[in-house]
């Protein structure tokens, strides 16, 4: 059997809850073509997309209560993937079945286990409150990027990129004079960066409305295998007490497609002006366009990388990048030993 260029015991964010409803949703994840839709009971199904008939998308089928028909012989499949009718015969061969996957559903988001089900520990599913919590207002949404996830988790692990792709939404001066300080407790790369005394991002007018200069904090935490939670802290310059020091957080969840191309869940969240959806929907749009700003330069990046040529270099800024890196091959590793 082939090695699978994926890590597959894990749990990857594969919709945004609202996403998933009655009308199957079909989306690839890992290399692999599923289909999702809302039970009666209101859980999720996820089912290989592909009838073990003749291979038709059973996306393109419809919904009998919780049974999913084939559009192409009618045979039906329930949540769990057993077969439960096939028209022109009454006999259903043993084994006949369509995968099924473990779900979770926390956060508003929605997580699959594409690997072995034995392992599949719900306990393991991180938590982010900020994503669906009553103190916290925020603005989701989901983009395709035509690059491999790992290229995008270096690109939210080095943020020295900001004053130079992201004029006019995140960047600001201070960014490449200060170090990234960072450590790794277990799994996790924690990173912080501190800048005092530096003009605001056009971000931080949209939402504090500074008046001067301002002290400005990035703490990222890189959770495997894709998970990148930015809290983002900014207060008046030289200011000691802020109970509104904790501006923002940026969740982002990176979920390969392909192995050039990657589901972008993502989400800002903020817990000041929470009742105000016009702030809402306007940094929903200042954060999609810097997005959208990251997605033409990893495309290009990755273009280039598929031409062959030299390795990638590290500078000082890819500390983070490199331990994140080492933590994903030594998971790559133990996995592969086991399998």
């Amino acid at each position: 059997m082939a090695k699978s260029p994926f890590l597959l015991d894990q749990w990857y964010v594969c919709a945004r809850s609202p996403e998933i409803r009655r009308a199957p949703l079909s989306r690839m994840i890992c290399g692999v073509p599923l289909v999702f839709y809302r039970r009666l009971d209101g859980g999720v199904a996820a089912l290989d997309d592909r009838c073990p008939h003749r291979l038709y998308m059973l996306s393109r089928g419809h919904l009998h209560g919780d049974e999913i028909e084939c559009g192409y012989h009618g045979i039906r499949f329930g949540a769990d993937g057993h077969c439960a009718h096939i028209p022109a015969q009454k006999e259903i061969p043993a084994g006949f079945a369509a995968r099924s996957y473990p779900i979770v559903e926390k956060s508003e988001l929605v997580f699959i286990w594409m690997g072995d089900t034995a392992r599949a520990d719900p306990a393991l599913v991180p938590d982010f409150p900020e994503n669906s919590g009553a103190e916290w207002a925020p603005a989701r949404d989901h983009l395709l990027i035509e690059a491999n996830w790992q290229l995008i988790v270096d690109n939210l692990l080095d943020l020295t990129h900001l004053t130079f792709v992201h004029k006019t939404t995140l960047a600001s001066s201070g960014i490449q004079e200060n170090p990234l300080v960072v450590r790794v407790e277990g799994d996790r790369v924690i990173a912080r960066r501190e800048m005092l005394d530096v003009e605001p991002a056009p971000i931080f007018h949209t939402i504090r409305q500074f008046k001067g200069h301002i002290d400005r904090y990035q703490n990222i935490t890189f959770i495997p295998p894709n998970h990148i939670h930015i809290r983002v802290e900014a207060r008046p310059a030289g200011m000691v007490d802020d109970p509104d020091l904790v501006h923002h957080v940026v969740l982002n969840h990176l979920t390969p497609e392909t192995e050039r191309t990657t589901h972008y869940f993502w989400s800002i969240s903020r817990r000041l002006r929470i009742n105000d959806p016009a702030l809402t929907d306007l940094l929903h749009r200042m954060n999609r366009t810097a997005f959208e700003e990251d997605a033409v330069i990893l495309r290009d990046q990755q273009r280039m990388l598929d031409l062959g040529g030299p390795p990638l270099v590290n500078l000082a800024a890819d500390k983070a990048v490199n331990e994140a890196r080492r933590i994903l091959r030594r998971a790559k590793d133990l996995e592969e030993a086991r399998a």
